[in-house]
């Protein structure tokens, strides 16, 4: 007797329930990108956070590059990063650090083409660590802007090295790395402030909405 190979049944067409919300590709990308708030407040404080950006770029490759203490100019936008993400957190500083690496790069003020190797992860660490393993504090800040600083010690040391062939690493660090590692820590308080007041206002209004 011959059994017939019996077709698997269809498997059902369940057409959407009326009213039920289908998801859109959309609802999708938004799991997949940075989910910064771009709300009303979080345009207003993006705006904020270019005109920091924009400004010190401005005072970094103009003002100090007149008046150059211990004969080197002093990177400003890097503790900015760090004050942007120790106060918004690691999104904002990764996404603020990018976007100042390209602006200060093309007002001339860096001869280096690596800063988003720097800028964008160290917002994004620091924000992360103040997240999750110590509380914003001056301290915390001083301690995030050295190490950060180290950082940038490192990428004009290989910068010197690429551009000067022959010059002796005693002679790198002392005309180059160390003047402008003691300029940055110098005047790093500057960004810190700027930014602590000038995001302090969303702070507050985001406090008032949780309690």
């Amino acid at each position: 007797m011959n059994n017939p190979r019996r077709t698997p049944p269809a498997a059902p067409n369940n057409p959407p329930v009326p009213g039920e919300k289908t998801e859109s590709f959309a609802d999708r990308f938004r799991d997949w990108r940075l989910r910064l708030n771009m709300d009303g407040e979080g345009i207003a404080k993006g705006a904020v956070c270019a005109l920091l950006i924009i400004f010190f770029s401005l005072v970094q490759t103009t003002l100090f590059t007149r008046f150059r203490p211990f004969g080197a100019v002093p990177d400003l936008i890097l503790p900015l990063i760090i004050a942007i993400s120790m106060t918004e957190r690691e999104k904002w500083g990764a996404v603020c650090g990018l976007v100042g690496a390209f602006v200060i790069e093309s007002l001339g003020g860096s001869p280096l083409t690596l800063l988003p190797l720097l800028y964008m992860p160290a917002g994004y660490i620091c924000g992360l660590l103040t997240v999750h393993n110590f509380r914003d504090s001056a301290a915390v800040r001083a301690l995030y802007t050295a190490v950060s600083s180290v950082g940038r010690a490192v990428f004009t040391l290989i910068a010197v090295i690429m551009t000067v062939g022959d010059l002796l690493l005693t002679d790198a660090l002392t005309r180059t790395v160390l003047p402008e590692f003691a300029a940055n820590l110098l005047f790093a308080a500057l960004p810190h402030a700027a930014a602590w007041l000038a995001l302090r206002p969303f702070n507050k209004s985001r406090d008032a909405k949780v309690q």
